[in-house]
């Protein structure tokens, strides 16, 4: 396909594609906005505020110490479902049929999904702690019924855009498949959870706990990352896509140790459970090790993309970087349960899920928002200093990730009092990185209607397009 005129090979953005004689146009999916918005808001009203409330009651700074485990559940839900899960269900929608040649997914599918999860996000979010009463229990049991239905509608949905999709045998096809999968299973699991904790006063016993965060992270989470990254980040950096052979293995792993961790909530013995748990970590913590450099990146300058843009791969090295000390915390707990048939290292495990949630996703979503969402487009094109999303934004992530992996490697070797302290600075860092984010979707977005232009492209025929002068090939990601 050769770049329209005026095209720079150096400028990412969205291009029809052509499937069989017909033209899939590049009409503009405004949903992806609103479950921005929703994530963003989640995040910095719930899950980094429950990450700074969390250690403080912990501390007994705060007078809530007899709901701590279910704040600490509420906590790593609302951040799992609310701020990473809600982000990537809305990319996965505007971008998976991108890839595969169809269609954009329609708004009266996309909206209720977003409806359905969020509403999940925020029942759970709020009610958990205060479960036990028979109204917290209904509306818990609402809460988790909305998610479970939005979940199997989204991976329905995406099943559905695969199938009928060209077949090439591209990596992120197979990651995407996955992830649909595992988000079908995530459906299962949140119901699951829900039941238990309205059984056990709020609380979701620890094993299904653990299992589900882990099958979520690695399964649900992870596959969409490794597909659009395998999909444009090496694209980036001048590099050609990973084939299918040189994923297959790592991508193999993965999932199989999701599975294995999963199958570990059957009713075994616990040295068994415990085993099949050590096993699924070490197989995921190793392939996701392997990923990061052969579908991400962890070195090089992206100088495909534009001088303004490139600063947000600092954000996908960064990610990549944190994948891959999240899969060596991983393996390190794993290993070790494995070995002994105890639920092992739970300070390696809590830095473990840090890793992944600040280090790889958080940054992973601030960095490739900045590159393939159509809102900031305009900005991608202009020459200007970089913002605040990365004065401000990269350094309070990535020492953000650093001190909570800190904290959980340090549990046990150090007092108890200043580790929370530490985990409470963590998270003001944390949301002081996606409020800065936040910002960066608000003045680009305003900068887009400035120009008349609505999320960063142009009126073409009655619908959005993007300008003819920022097309590029070489960095479309889908």
């Amino acid at each position: 396909m050769t770049p329209p005129p005026g095209a720079r090979n150096d400028e990412p953005v969205i291009l029809a594609t052509a499937r069989g004689g017909e033209v899939v146009p590049a009409v503009e999916d405004r949903s992806y906005l609103a479950y921005v918005a929703a994530a963003l808001a989640v995040a910095l009203l719930g899950g980094f505020v429950l990450a700074v409330l969390v250690p403080l009651t912990a501390i007994g700074t705060l007078p809530w110490a007899e709901r701590l485990p279910e704040l600490i559940q509420a906590h790593g839900w609302a951040q799992l479902q609310g701020w990473a899960g809600i982000f990537v269900a809305g990319m996965g929608l505007r971008l998976i049929p991108r890839f595969a040649g169809r269609h954009p997914i329609p708004v009266t599918i996309t909206l209720p999904v977003l409806a359905l999860l969020l509403a999940g996000v925020v029942l759970r979010t709020l009610l958990q702690p205060a479960a036990g009463r028979a109204l917290a229990d209904v509306g818990l049991l609402a809460g988790v019924t909305c998610s479970a239905v939005a979940m199997l509608s989204f991976a329905g949905t995406l099943g559905y855009t695969l199938h009928r999709g060209r077949k090439r045998p591209e990596p992120w096809r197979y990651f995407a498949w996955a992830g649909a999968v595992w988000w079908a299973a995530w459906a299962v699991l949140v119901l699951a959870a829900g039941v238990r904790a309205t059984a056990n006063d709020g609380l979701v016993p620890g094993m299904l706990d653990e299992a589900s965060t882990w099958v979520v992270f690695f399964g649900a989470i992870a596959n969409f990352i490794w597909a659009i990254q395998s999909r444009s980040v090496p694209v980036f950096f001048g590099r050609r896509p990973p084939t299918l052979r040189r994923v297959l293995a790592p991508g193999a792993l993965l999932n199989a140790g999701v599975l294995l961790v999963l199958l570990s909530i059957l009713p075994w013995s616990d040295a068994a459970a415990t085993r099949l748990e050590g096993l699924g970590l070490t197989l995921a913590g190793l392939a996701t090790a392997w990923l990061a450099p052969l579908a991400g990146s962890i070195s090089g300058r992206a100088h495909r993309l534009r001088p303004r843009a490139r600063a947000a791969s600092r954000f996908v090295l960064a990610a990549d970087w944190w994948a891959m000390v999240a899969g060596a915390l991983a393996m390190w707990a794993g290993i070790a349960s494995l070995a002994s048939g105890r639920f092992e290292l739970f300070g390696v495990r809590d830095a473990a899920r840090h890793a992944l949630g600040i280090g790889l996703i958080s940054m992973l979503i601030v960095g490739m928002a900045q590159l393939v969402a159509p809102v900031f487009a305009l900005e991608r094109a202009e020459a200007r200093p970089p913002g605040v999303e990365y004065v401000v934004g990269w350094p309070a992530l990535f020492l953000a990730a650093g001190m909570r992996v800190a904290a959980g490697v340090l549990f046990g070797h150090m007092g108890e009092r200043a580790r929370m302290e530490l985990i409470a600075a963590a998270g003001v860092l944390g949301w002081i990185g996606i409020a800065a984010f936040a910002w960066s979707v608000v003045r680009a977005r305003q900068g887009a209607a400035h120009e008349g232009a609505p999320h960063g492209g142009s009126r073409v025929g009655g619908e959005a397009q993007p300008p003819p002068a920022r097309l590029s090939r070489a960095a479309m990601p889908g």
